[in-house]
């Protein structure tokens, strides 16, 4: 299990969202509630894989609502992918996977809050027994994930299995955490996220502010082939409040990007209320052609909020809302999940 630092990584991922349009049928959901080991195991079984379809090719989202089944605080989470006998298949076959809060927004962004996600290439995370994500009984969760077979065999009877560690209820209570997800993109919520890359060295940028202050224990990054670096800015000064850089192959294309602990701030950076930041990214793309929809660009990591009380609700009739619950949920799902005037199910 991996601390802060695989979670601010990590817990961005579930920002990426939908990548692209579909539902395959699911055949078999199981929700079980282990005590002595803390874990709420989501499994889906039963899943065809179908050959020839590789990372690359961007392959259509699963997607299945489910109610969180006790009182306490989320602490970490693991992905697995097994075959029907339960041994574990290769970790490229994952292509994404997440969970997102139907029940809370994002704080900087009227939208579905994305509670955390993996990508094959992110480790199971933990936070420390002091600090938790807070989620009520019965909140409704979603789970999405999308899977590829680069191999000419296709795969029948795989398991999606999401391990999600927990602290009970009445437990001493943890410090409250909450994903905190930051967009380079301006584009308009909703859309996609990603954006093209145009030849040479390009900026795109996105202004933000929080309706409460907090502060920012970790800090990670998502970004696609020829990224040089996402930034955090302060509008006001100028100033740089984190810089991540990424290690890439001769060509431009991306190994990893850096992250942060902040671990010369006591407790963090200090992200202040109703203040204007930016996030800031830059490619160099070296070929002579533009690359539609190539890159995405986020910030995210555990925020530490000064009072949980003011996290704004999500409002059901924002033209933002609604546009992006039905980019998570699929069309006919987001359909079914409003009331007869276009409110959302209680």
């Amino acid at each position: 299990m991996r601390t802060l630092t695989t979670l601010a990584v990590a817990a961005l991922f579930g920002a990426v969202g939908r990548i692209a349009s579909g539902e395959a049928p699911v055949a078999d959901v199981q929700v079980r509630v282990d005590s002595e080991r803390r874990e709420v195991v989501v499994t889906v079984g039963r899943i065809h894989v179908p050959e020839a379809t590789p990372y690359s090719h961007h392959p259509s989202e699963s997607r299945l609502r489910f109610k969180w089944p006790v009182r306490g605080w989320v602490r970490g989470y693991r992905i697995d992918l097994l075959d029907a006998n339960g041994r574990t298949l290769p970790r490229e076959m994952l292509h994404h996977a997440g969970v997102a809060n139907l029940d809370r927004r994002e704080l900087a962004y009227p939208i579905v809050q994305r509670l955390f996600a993996v990508g094959r290439e992110t480790r199971p995370v933990m936070l420390p027994d002091s600090m938790g994500v807070p989620i009520a009984k019965d909140q409704q969760l979603l789970l999405y994930y999308a899977l590829v077979n680069a191999t000419s065999t296709p795969v029948d009877g795989a398991m999606l299995q999401v391990s999600l560690s927990f602290t009970p209820e009445g437990t001493k209570p943890p410090r409250d955490v909450l994903p905190l997800f930051l967009d380079a993109n301006p584009r308009p919520i909703g859309g996609t996220r990603a954006f093209e890359i145009p030849p040479g060295v390009s900026v795109t940028s996105a202004e933000f502010t929080l309706p409460v202050g907090g502060r920012l224990r970790a800090l990670g990054g998502h970004l696609h082939d020829y990224a040089v670096e996402i930034r955090l800015e302060d509008v006001r000064t100028g100033k740089v409040l984190a810089r991540l850089l990424t290690r890439r192959h001769a060509d431009g294309r991306l190994i990893s990007v850096t992250s942060t602990r902040f671990l010369l701030k006591r407790q963090g950076l200090r992200l202040a209320q109703k203040r204007q930041y930016r996030v800031v990214s830059v490619y160099d793309n070296p070929t002579s052609e533009t690359i539609p929809h190539g890159a995405m660009a986020f910030l995210a990591g555990p925020f530490v909020p000064d009072d949980l009380a003011l996290w704004p609700a999500l409002d059901p009739t924002d033209p933002a809302y609604q546009r992006d619950l039905g980019e998570i949920l699929g069309d006919d799902a987001h359909a079914a999940h409003q009331g007869p005037k276009g409110d959302r199910e209680r």
